[in-house]
């Protein structure tokens, strides 16, 4: 028989938490590195709540908490410990902005099962909502427009953008959000939140800003023009399979990232990293026009190969670069021509 090193009870060993019996350990040890700030976020016009990124529909409070304390309450434990499950025993509201409930923790600490009560005071944040705010017309001082350098932007591009915009907002300051063809357009009343948009952009999809300011009235006791600061953040769109032009040579863009391209040389075979703030620097471009021919190999002669388009009789004669090793007599090639580059590789 074992013994706990705080109250001498006798314990089975395998029941044993770091020295100490399963009543000790609750009572003596801080499961908790520090203790969570627990935010709920609501929305005051339609009673949605904001729950890892997503706004979902009203939900009863005793969900909205063992959602969101599952996910604070897990990644504050201490090391060994995980959180298993939780459940909320009762609830009540202290005030307007503050929530008291008790719950059960089902814990797992160095893998023996610990079951224990702890009360978690918990805070109403209030925050409008993207439909709600979608709906509200009002004045404002700052402009956001997002745009895109392709009008082939996915309907998923769009959603994480706006999503890493509103996510850098600190208040409700956003008056409108519109949808347009172009883009998106956020109405802004905070000159730091509009910042903050900009930073976020900017960072993780190599936005680039430009700005300029409408004026719409004078302020006489300020002797200043009074208007809209209108900032647009254009942002660098490509999809996999995607021609593009890179160092001036054709490309095909075979992974994308946030800010990372793979992209392969057809005529090598090679495959290079290429950061996107190349298209800034203009090293990286996406052709107005791509043009695909196939091509038949008619004869290969040396280092030298004769390939003839089936559909034009076209007859061209081309050097045999890396990627066209062991093409023979039957082989398909497609020729690439992006703007006026030409690029050739074996069809596969």
């Amino acid at each position: 028989m074992w013994y706990c090193v705080k109250c001498g009870k006798p314990t089975p060993r395998e029941k044993l938490i770091r020295g100490y019996c399963p009543d000790c350990f609750i009572k003596y040890v801080d499961l908790f590195k520090q203790i969570p700030e627990v935010k709920l976020t609501t929305c005051p016009s339609c009673g949605s709540w904001l729950i890892r990124g997503e706004w979902y529909p009203a939900l009863s409070m005793p969900e909205v908490l063992e959602q969101v304390l599952m996910r604070e309450l897990g990644k504050n434990l201490i090391e060994g410990a995980t959180l298993i499950n939780l459940y909320i025993e009762s609830w009540e509201q202290v005030d307007a902005s503050t929530i008291r409930a008790l719950v059960e923790l089902e814990i797992s600490i160095d893998d023996k099962p610990l079951r224990l009560e702890k009360s978690i005071i918990a805070k109403i944040v209030h925050q409008k909502c993207p439909r709600c705010i979608a709906r509200k017309t009002g004045e404002f001082t700052h402009l956001v427009q997002i745009r895109f350098t392709t009008k082939n932007y996915s309907r998923r591009v769009l959603e994480q953008v706006v999503s890493t915009a509103l996510n850098a907002l600190s208040g409700d300051s956003i008056v409108d959000i519109k949808e347009l063809v172009e883009g998106v357009d956020l109405e802004l009343d905070e000159a730091t939140d509009a910042k903050r948009v900009l930073e976020a952009l900017v960072k993780k999809y190599s936005a680039k800003i430009t700005s300029s300011f409408r004026p719409t009235r004078f302020d006489p006791s300020s002797g200043k023009w009074i208007g809209v600061v209108t900032y647009v953040a254009r942002i660098p769109v490509f999809s996999e399979e995607e021609v593009v032009v890179y160092k001036g040579k054709v490309g095909i863009v075979k992974s994308v990232d946030q800010k990372t391209l793979l992209v392969l040389n057809p005529e090598t075979g090679s495959i290079e990293e290429v950061d996107v703030d190349m298209y800034w620097r203009g090293e990286l471009k996406q052709p107005v026009r791509v043009e695909r021919e196939e091509f038949i190999v008619k004869e290969v002669i040396g280092d030298k190969v004769v390939i003839e388009n089936p559909a034009t009789s076209e007859v061209r004669v081309i050097k045999q670069s890396k990627s066209l090793r062991g093409l023979k007599p039957g082989c398909k090639v497609i020729l690439i021509r992006a703007d006026n580059i030409e690029s050739i590789m074996p069809v596969k």
